[in-house]
């Protein structure tokens, strides 16, 4: 039997890219400024002989807490300010996998969950 757990962190975000399309569509734009709701997820897969002898693989509240540290500086000032490449969700989604990997033994992927436009972004590194 497999498990896979996941810790989540909600907060709001200014990602800081204009939106192309949906001003094409003359959909709303987000003022300057204004952030999103997002849930950045991580899940932790394992087997059923992993468990401990306390019925756990791994402690949750250093998961959740690791994942809090990571989210922080998403959450401080716009990413178009934080990163050195195009901040798209799929690229933040890659860049915290990479983060997180180190710090989440058997970490099977993250996850943006954009909460305002719903719409979820899951990066899942490849076996092999």
């Amino acid at each position: 039997m497999s498990y896979v757990v996941e810790v989540e962190h909600r907060f709001r975000a200014v990602q800081g890219l204009p939106s192309p399309v949906r001003a094409r569509q003359g959909r709303s734009l987000l003022g300057p400024g204004e952030g999103v709701e997002l849930i950045v997820r991580a899940g932790v897969a394992f087997e059923d002989e992993q468990l401990t002898e306390r019925g756990w693989f791994f402690d949750t509240d250093t998961a959740a807490a690791e994942l809090e540290r990571c989210c922080a500086e998403l959450a401080a000032r716009p990413w178009t300010e934080i990163f050195d490449f195009r901040p798209t969700f799929e690229l933040v989604a890659r860049h915290l996998h990479g983060r997180l990997a180190a710090r989440l033994p058997q970490l099977a992927y993250v996850e943006l969950r954009d909460v305002t436009f719903g719409v979820t972004t899951r990066y899942v590194l490849a076996p092999g």
